[in-house]
């Protein structure tokens, strides 16, 4: 769903510059070698980098010129430790389970006594 996305002066006059074949000023050096729609991207992407929306999903909005819609761009919210510890544990039950369903056969043959399976399942215990 698109939000409302308010951008400033300066960003403004950036986009009536390259429409009017001008190098913006505040993104001097950016530009070089771009035709007018390359700049016009550039500036869009280097906008929602900073404002934090999808570039190129933008729209008008009806509120005025300095105004637009798009997507906001998802946050990805690290995991904390705990929570990659629950996971891993998680994990390590689930191949442990796996394991035991195949009444501890594989490919290898007979895990009951592989120290390595032991220690894999006394820690998905923990």
């Amino acid at each position: 769903m698109k939000q409302e996305f308010e951008m400033t002066e300066e960003q403004l006059q950036a986009i009536y510059d390259i429409s009017r074949n001008q190098e913006p000023v505040i993104y001097v050096g950016v530009w070089m070698g771009l035709g007018k729609q390359e700049q016009a991207n550039k500036l869009w992407q280097i906008m929602a980098d900073e404002m934090g929306f999808v570039w190129d999903s933008v729209e008008p909005s009806s509120k005025g010129k300095k105004f637009f819609l798009a997507e906001p761009k998802l946050i990805v919210v690290p995991k904390t430790t705990t929570e990659i510890s629950m996971d891993k544990f998680d994990t390590l039950g689930k191949i442990v389970k796996q394991l035991e369903s195949c009444n501890y056969e594989c490919e290898a043959g007979c895990l009951t006594n592989n120290t390595a399976f032991m220690k894999l399942k006394l820690m998905a215990k923990n």
